[in-house]
């Protein structure tokens, strides 16, 4: 069995896409419509935008959408392999819902960009950022969160991501690394997944409400649950939750290889979730679907 997961914040690099774009119709196609939606080009910015346009929390979100959404019109057209699941990491949920026929093109874009400008908002009104620490699982950190801080991504098992206040997060990062984790604080612009985003709710769920849901023609595995839904209405709700809930990457990889997934086909930029795959279940393969040597290589069919 296989399934199809996309890559969310942090995937970006300067140029990403241009491969797809430059070699594929249907990849251009994706680049401008987004374009067209957004009333900006977007594709510019994925291949000619600095390193700090990228980490820009809108553009961030929006590139990333739009290469992976590329990449799988490019997947879907050269490669007859069954996908039993789709699910991605944050950002990457959202993918999922024009790769499951939850949401036309246009739609997702709309949606993204608009959840992209709430978090934004949110981050200004909530001072904070995202530590990583290494070598601790989820029950230990939940043991500190006394500390001040939120469990926010579980990656893998011992990788795990927490949201803080800017005021604390030094403080949090010298007490948990004198108990013996590795920290790093991540390149981004707000404690994403936690309490910080509590103000990014409403806007995400009126722009949800207005869309044109439909169920899900393969079931998508929620960050949230770290179970597979199909219900359009599970699906909005799920969507809305993870703004300030943890994300259970851990859990939804787990629960597609106890359902007999072997194959992982990453679909998108950057190799983030290969490295992942690698602590949560060596065994599994994991194919890159990001340039255009890769869709030259496929030798699954």
């Amino acid at each position: 069995m296989n399934a199809m997961i996309f890559p969310g914040q942090g995937a970006q690099y300067a140029g990403m896409g241009k491969s797809l774009y430059d070699s594929f119709e249907k990849a251009r196609g994706v680049f401008t419509a987004i374009d067209e939606v957004l009333g900006f080009k977007i594709s510019d910015i994925c291949f000619g935008g600095s390193e700090e346009e990228l980490k820009n929390t809108r553009n961030q979100q929006l590139a990333i959408l739009t290469v992976s959404l590329a990449a799988f019109e490019v997947f879907k057209d050269t490669s007859a392999l069954d996908i039993t699941y789709f699910s991605g990491l944050s950002l990457g949920e959202y993918t999922c819902l024009y790769a499951a026929g939850v949401l036309a093109l246009s739609e997702v874009a709309r949606l993204v960009n608009v959840r992209a400008q709430a978090m934004e908002d949110a981050a200004k009104l909530n001072p904070s950022t995202m530590l990583a620490v290494i070598g601790w699982n989820r029950e230990q950190l939940v043991a500190k969160e006394g500390l001040g801080f939120y469990v926010a991504n579980i990656n893998a098992l011992t990788q795990i991501a927490v949201s803080v206040s800017a005021q604390k997060k030094a403080e949090v990062a010298e007490a948990l690394t004198k108990e013996g984790a590795k920290v790093i604080e991540l390149a981004v612009s707000g404690g994403f997944h936690s309490p910080f985003m509590a103000q990014a709710k409403a806007p995400l769920a009126e722009i949800i409400g207005s869309l044109d849901f439909q169920d899900a023609k393969i079931p998508i595995v929620s960050n949230v649950t770290a179970k597979a839904h199909t219900n359009a209405e599970e699906i909005k709700q799920n969507l809305v939750t993870q703004m300030v809930s943890p994300v259970l990457w851990n859990g939804c990889v787990n629960f597609m290889a106890q359902t007999g997934v072997d194959t992982f086909v990453e679909t998108g930029p950057s190799r983030v979730l290969r490295g992942l795959m690698r602590k949560i279940n060596s065994q599994l393969k994991v194919i890159n679907i990001e340039k255009k040597e890769d869709i030259e290589n496929l030798t699954i069919s």
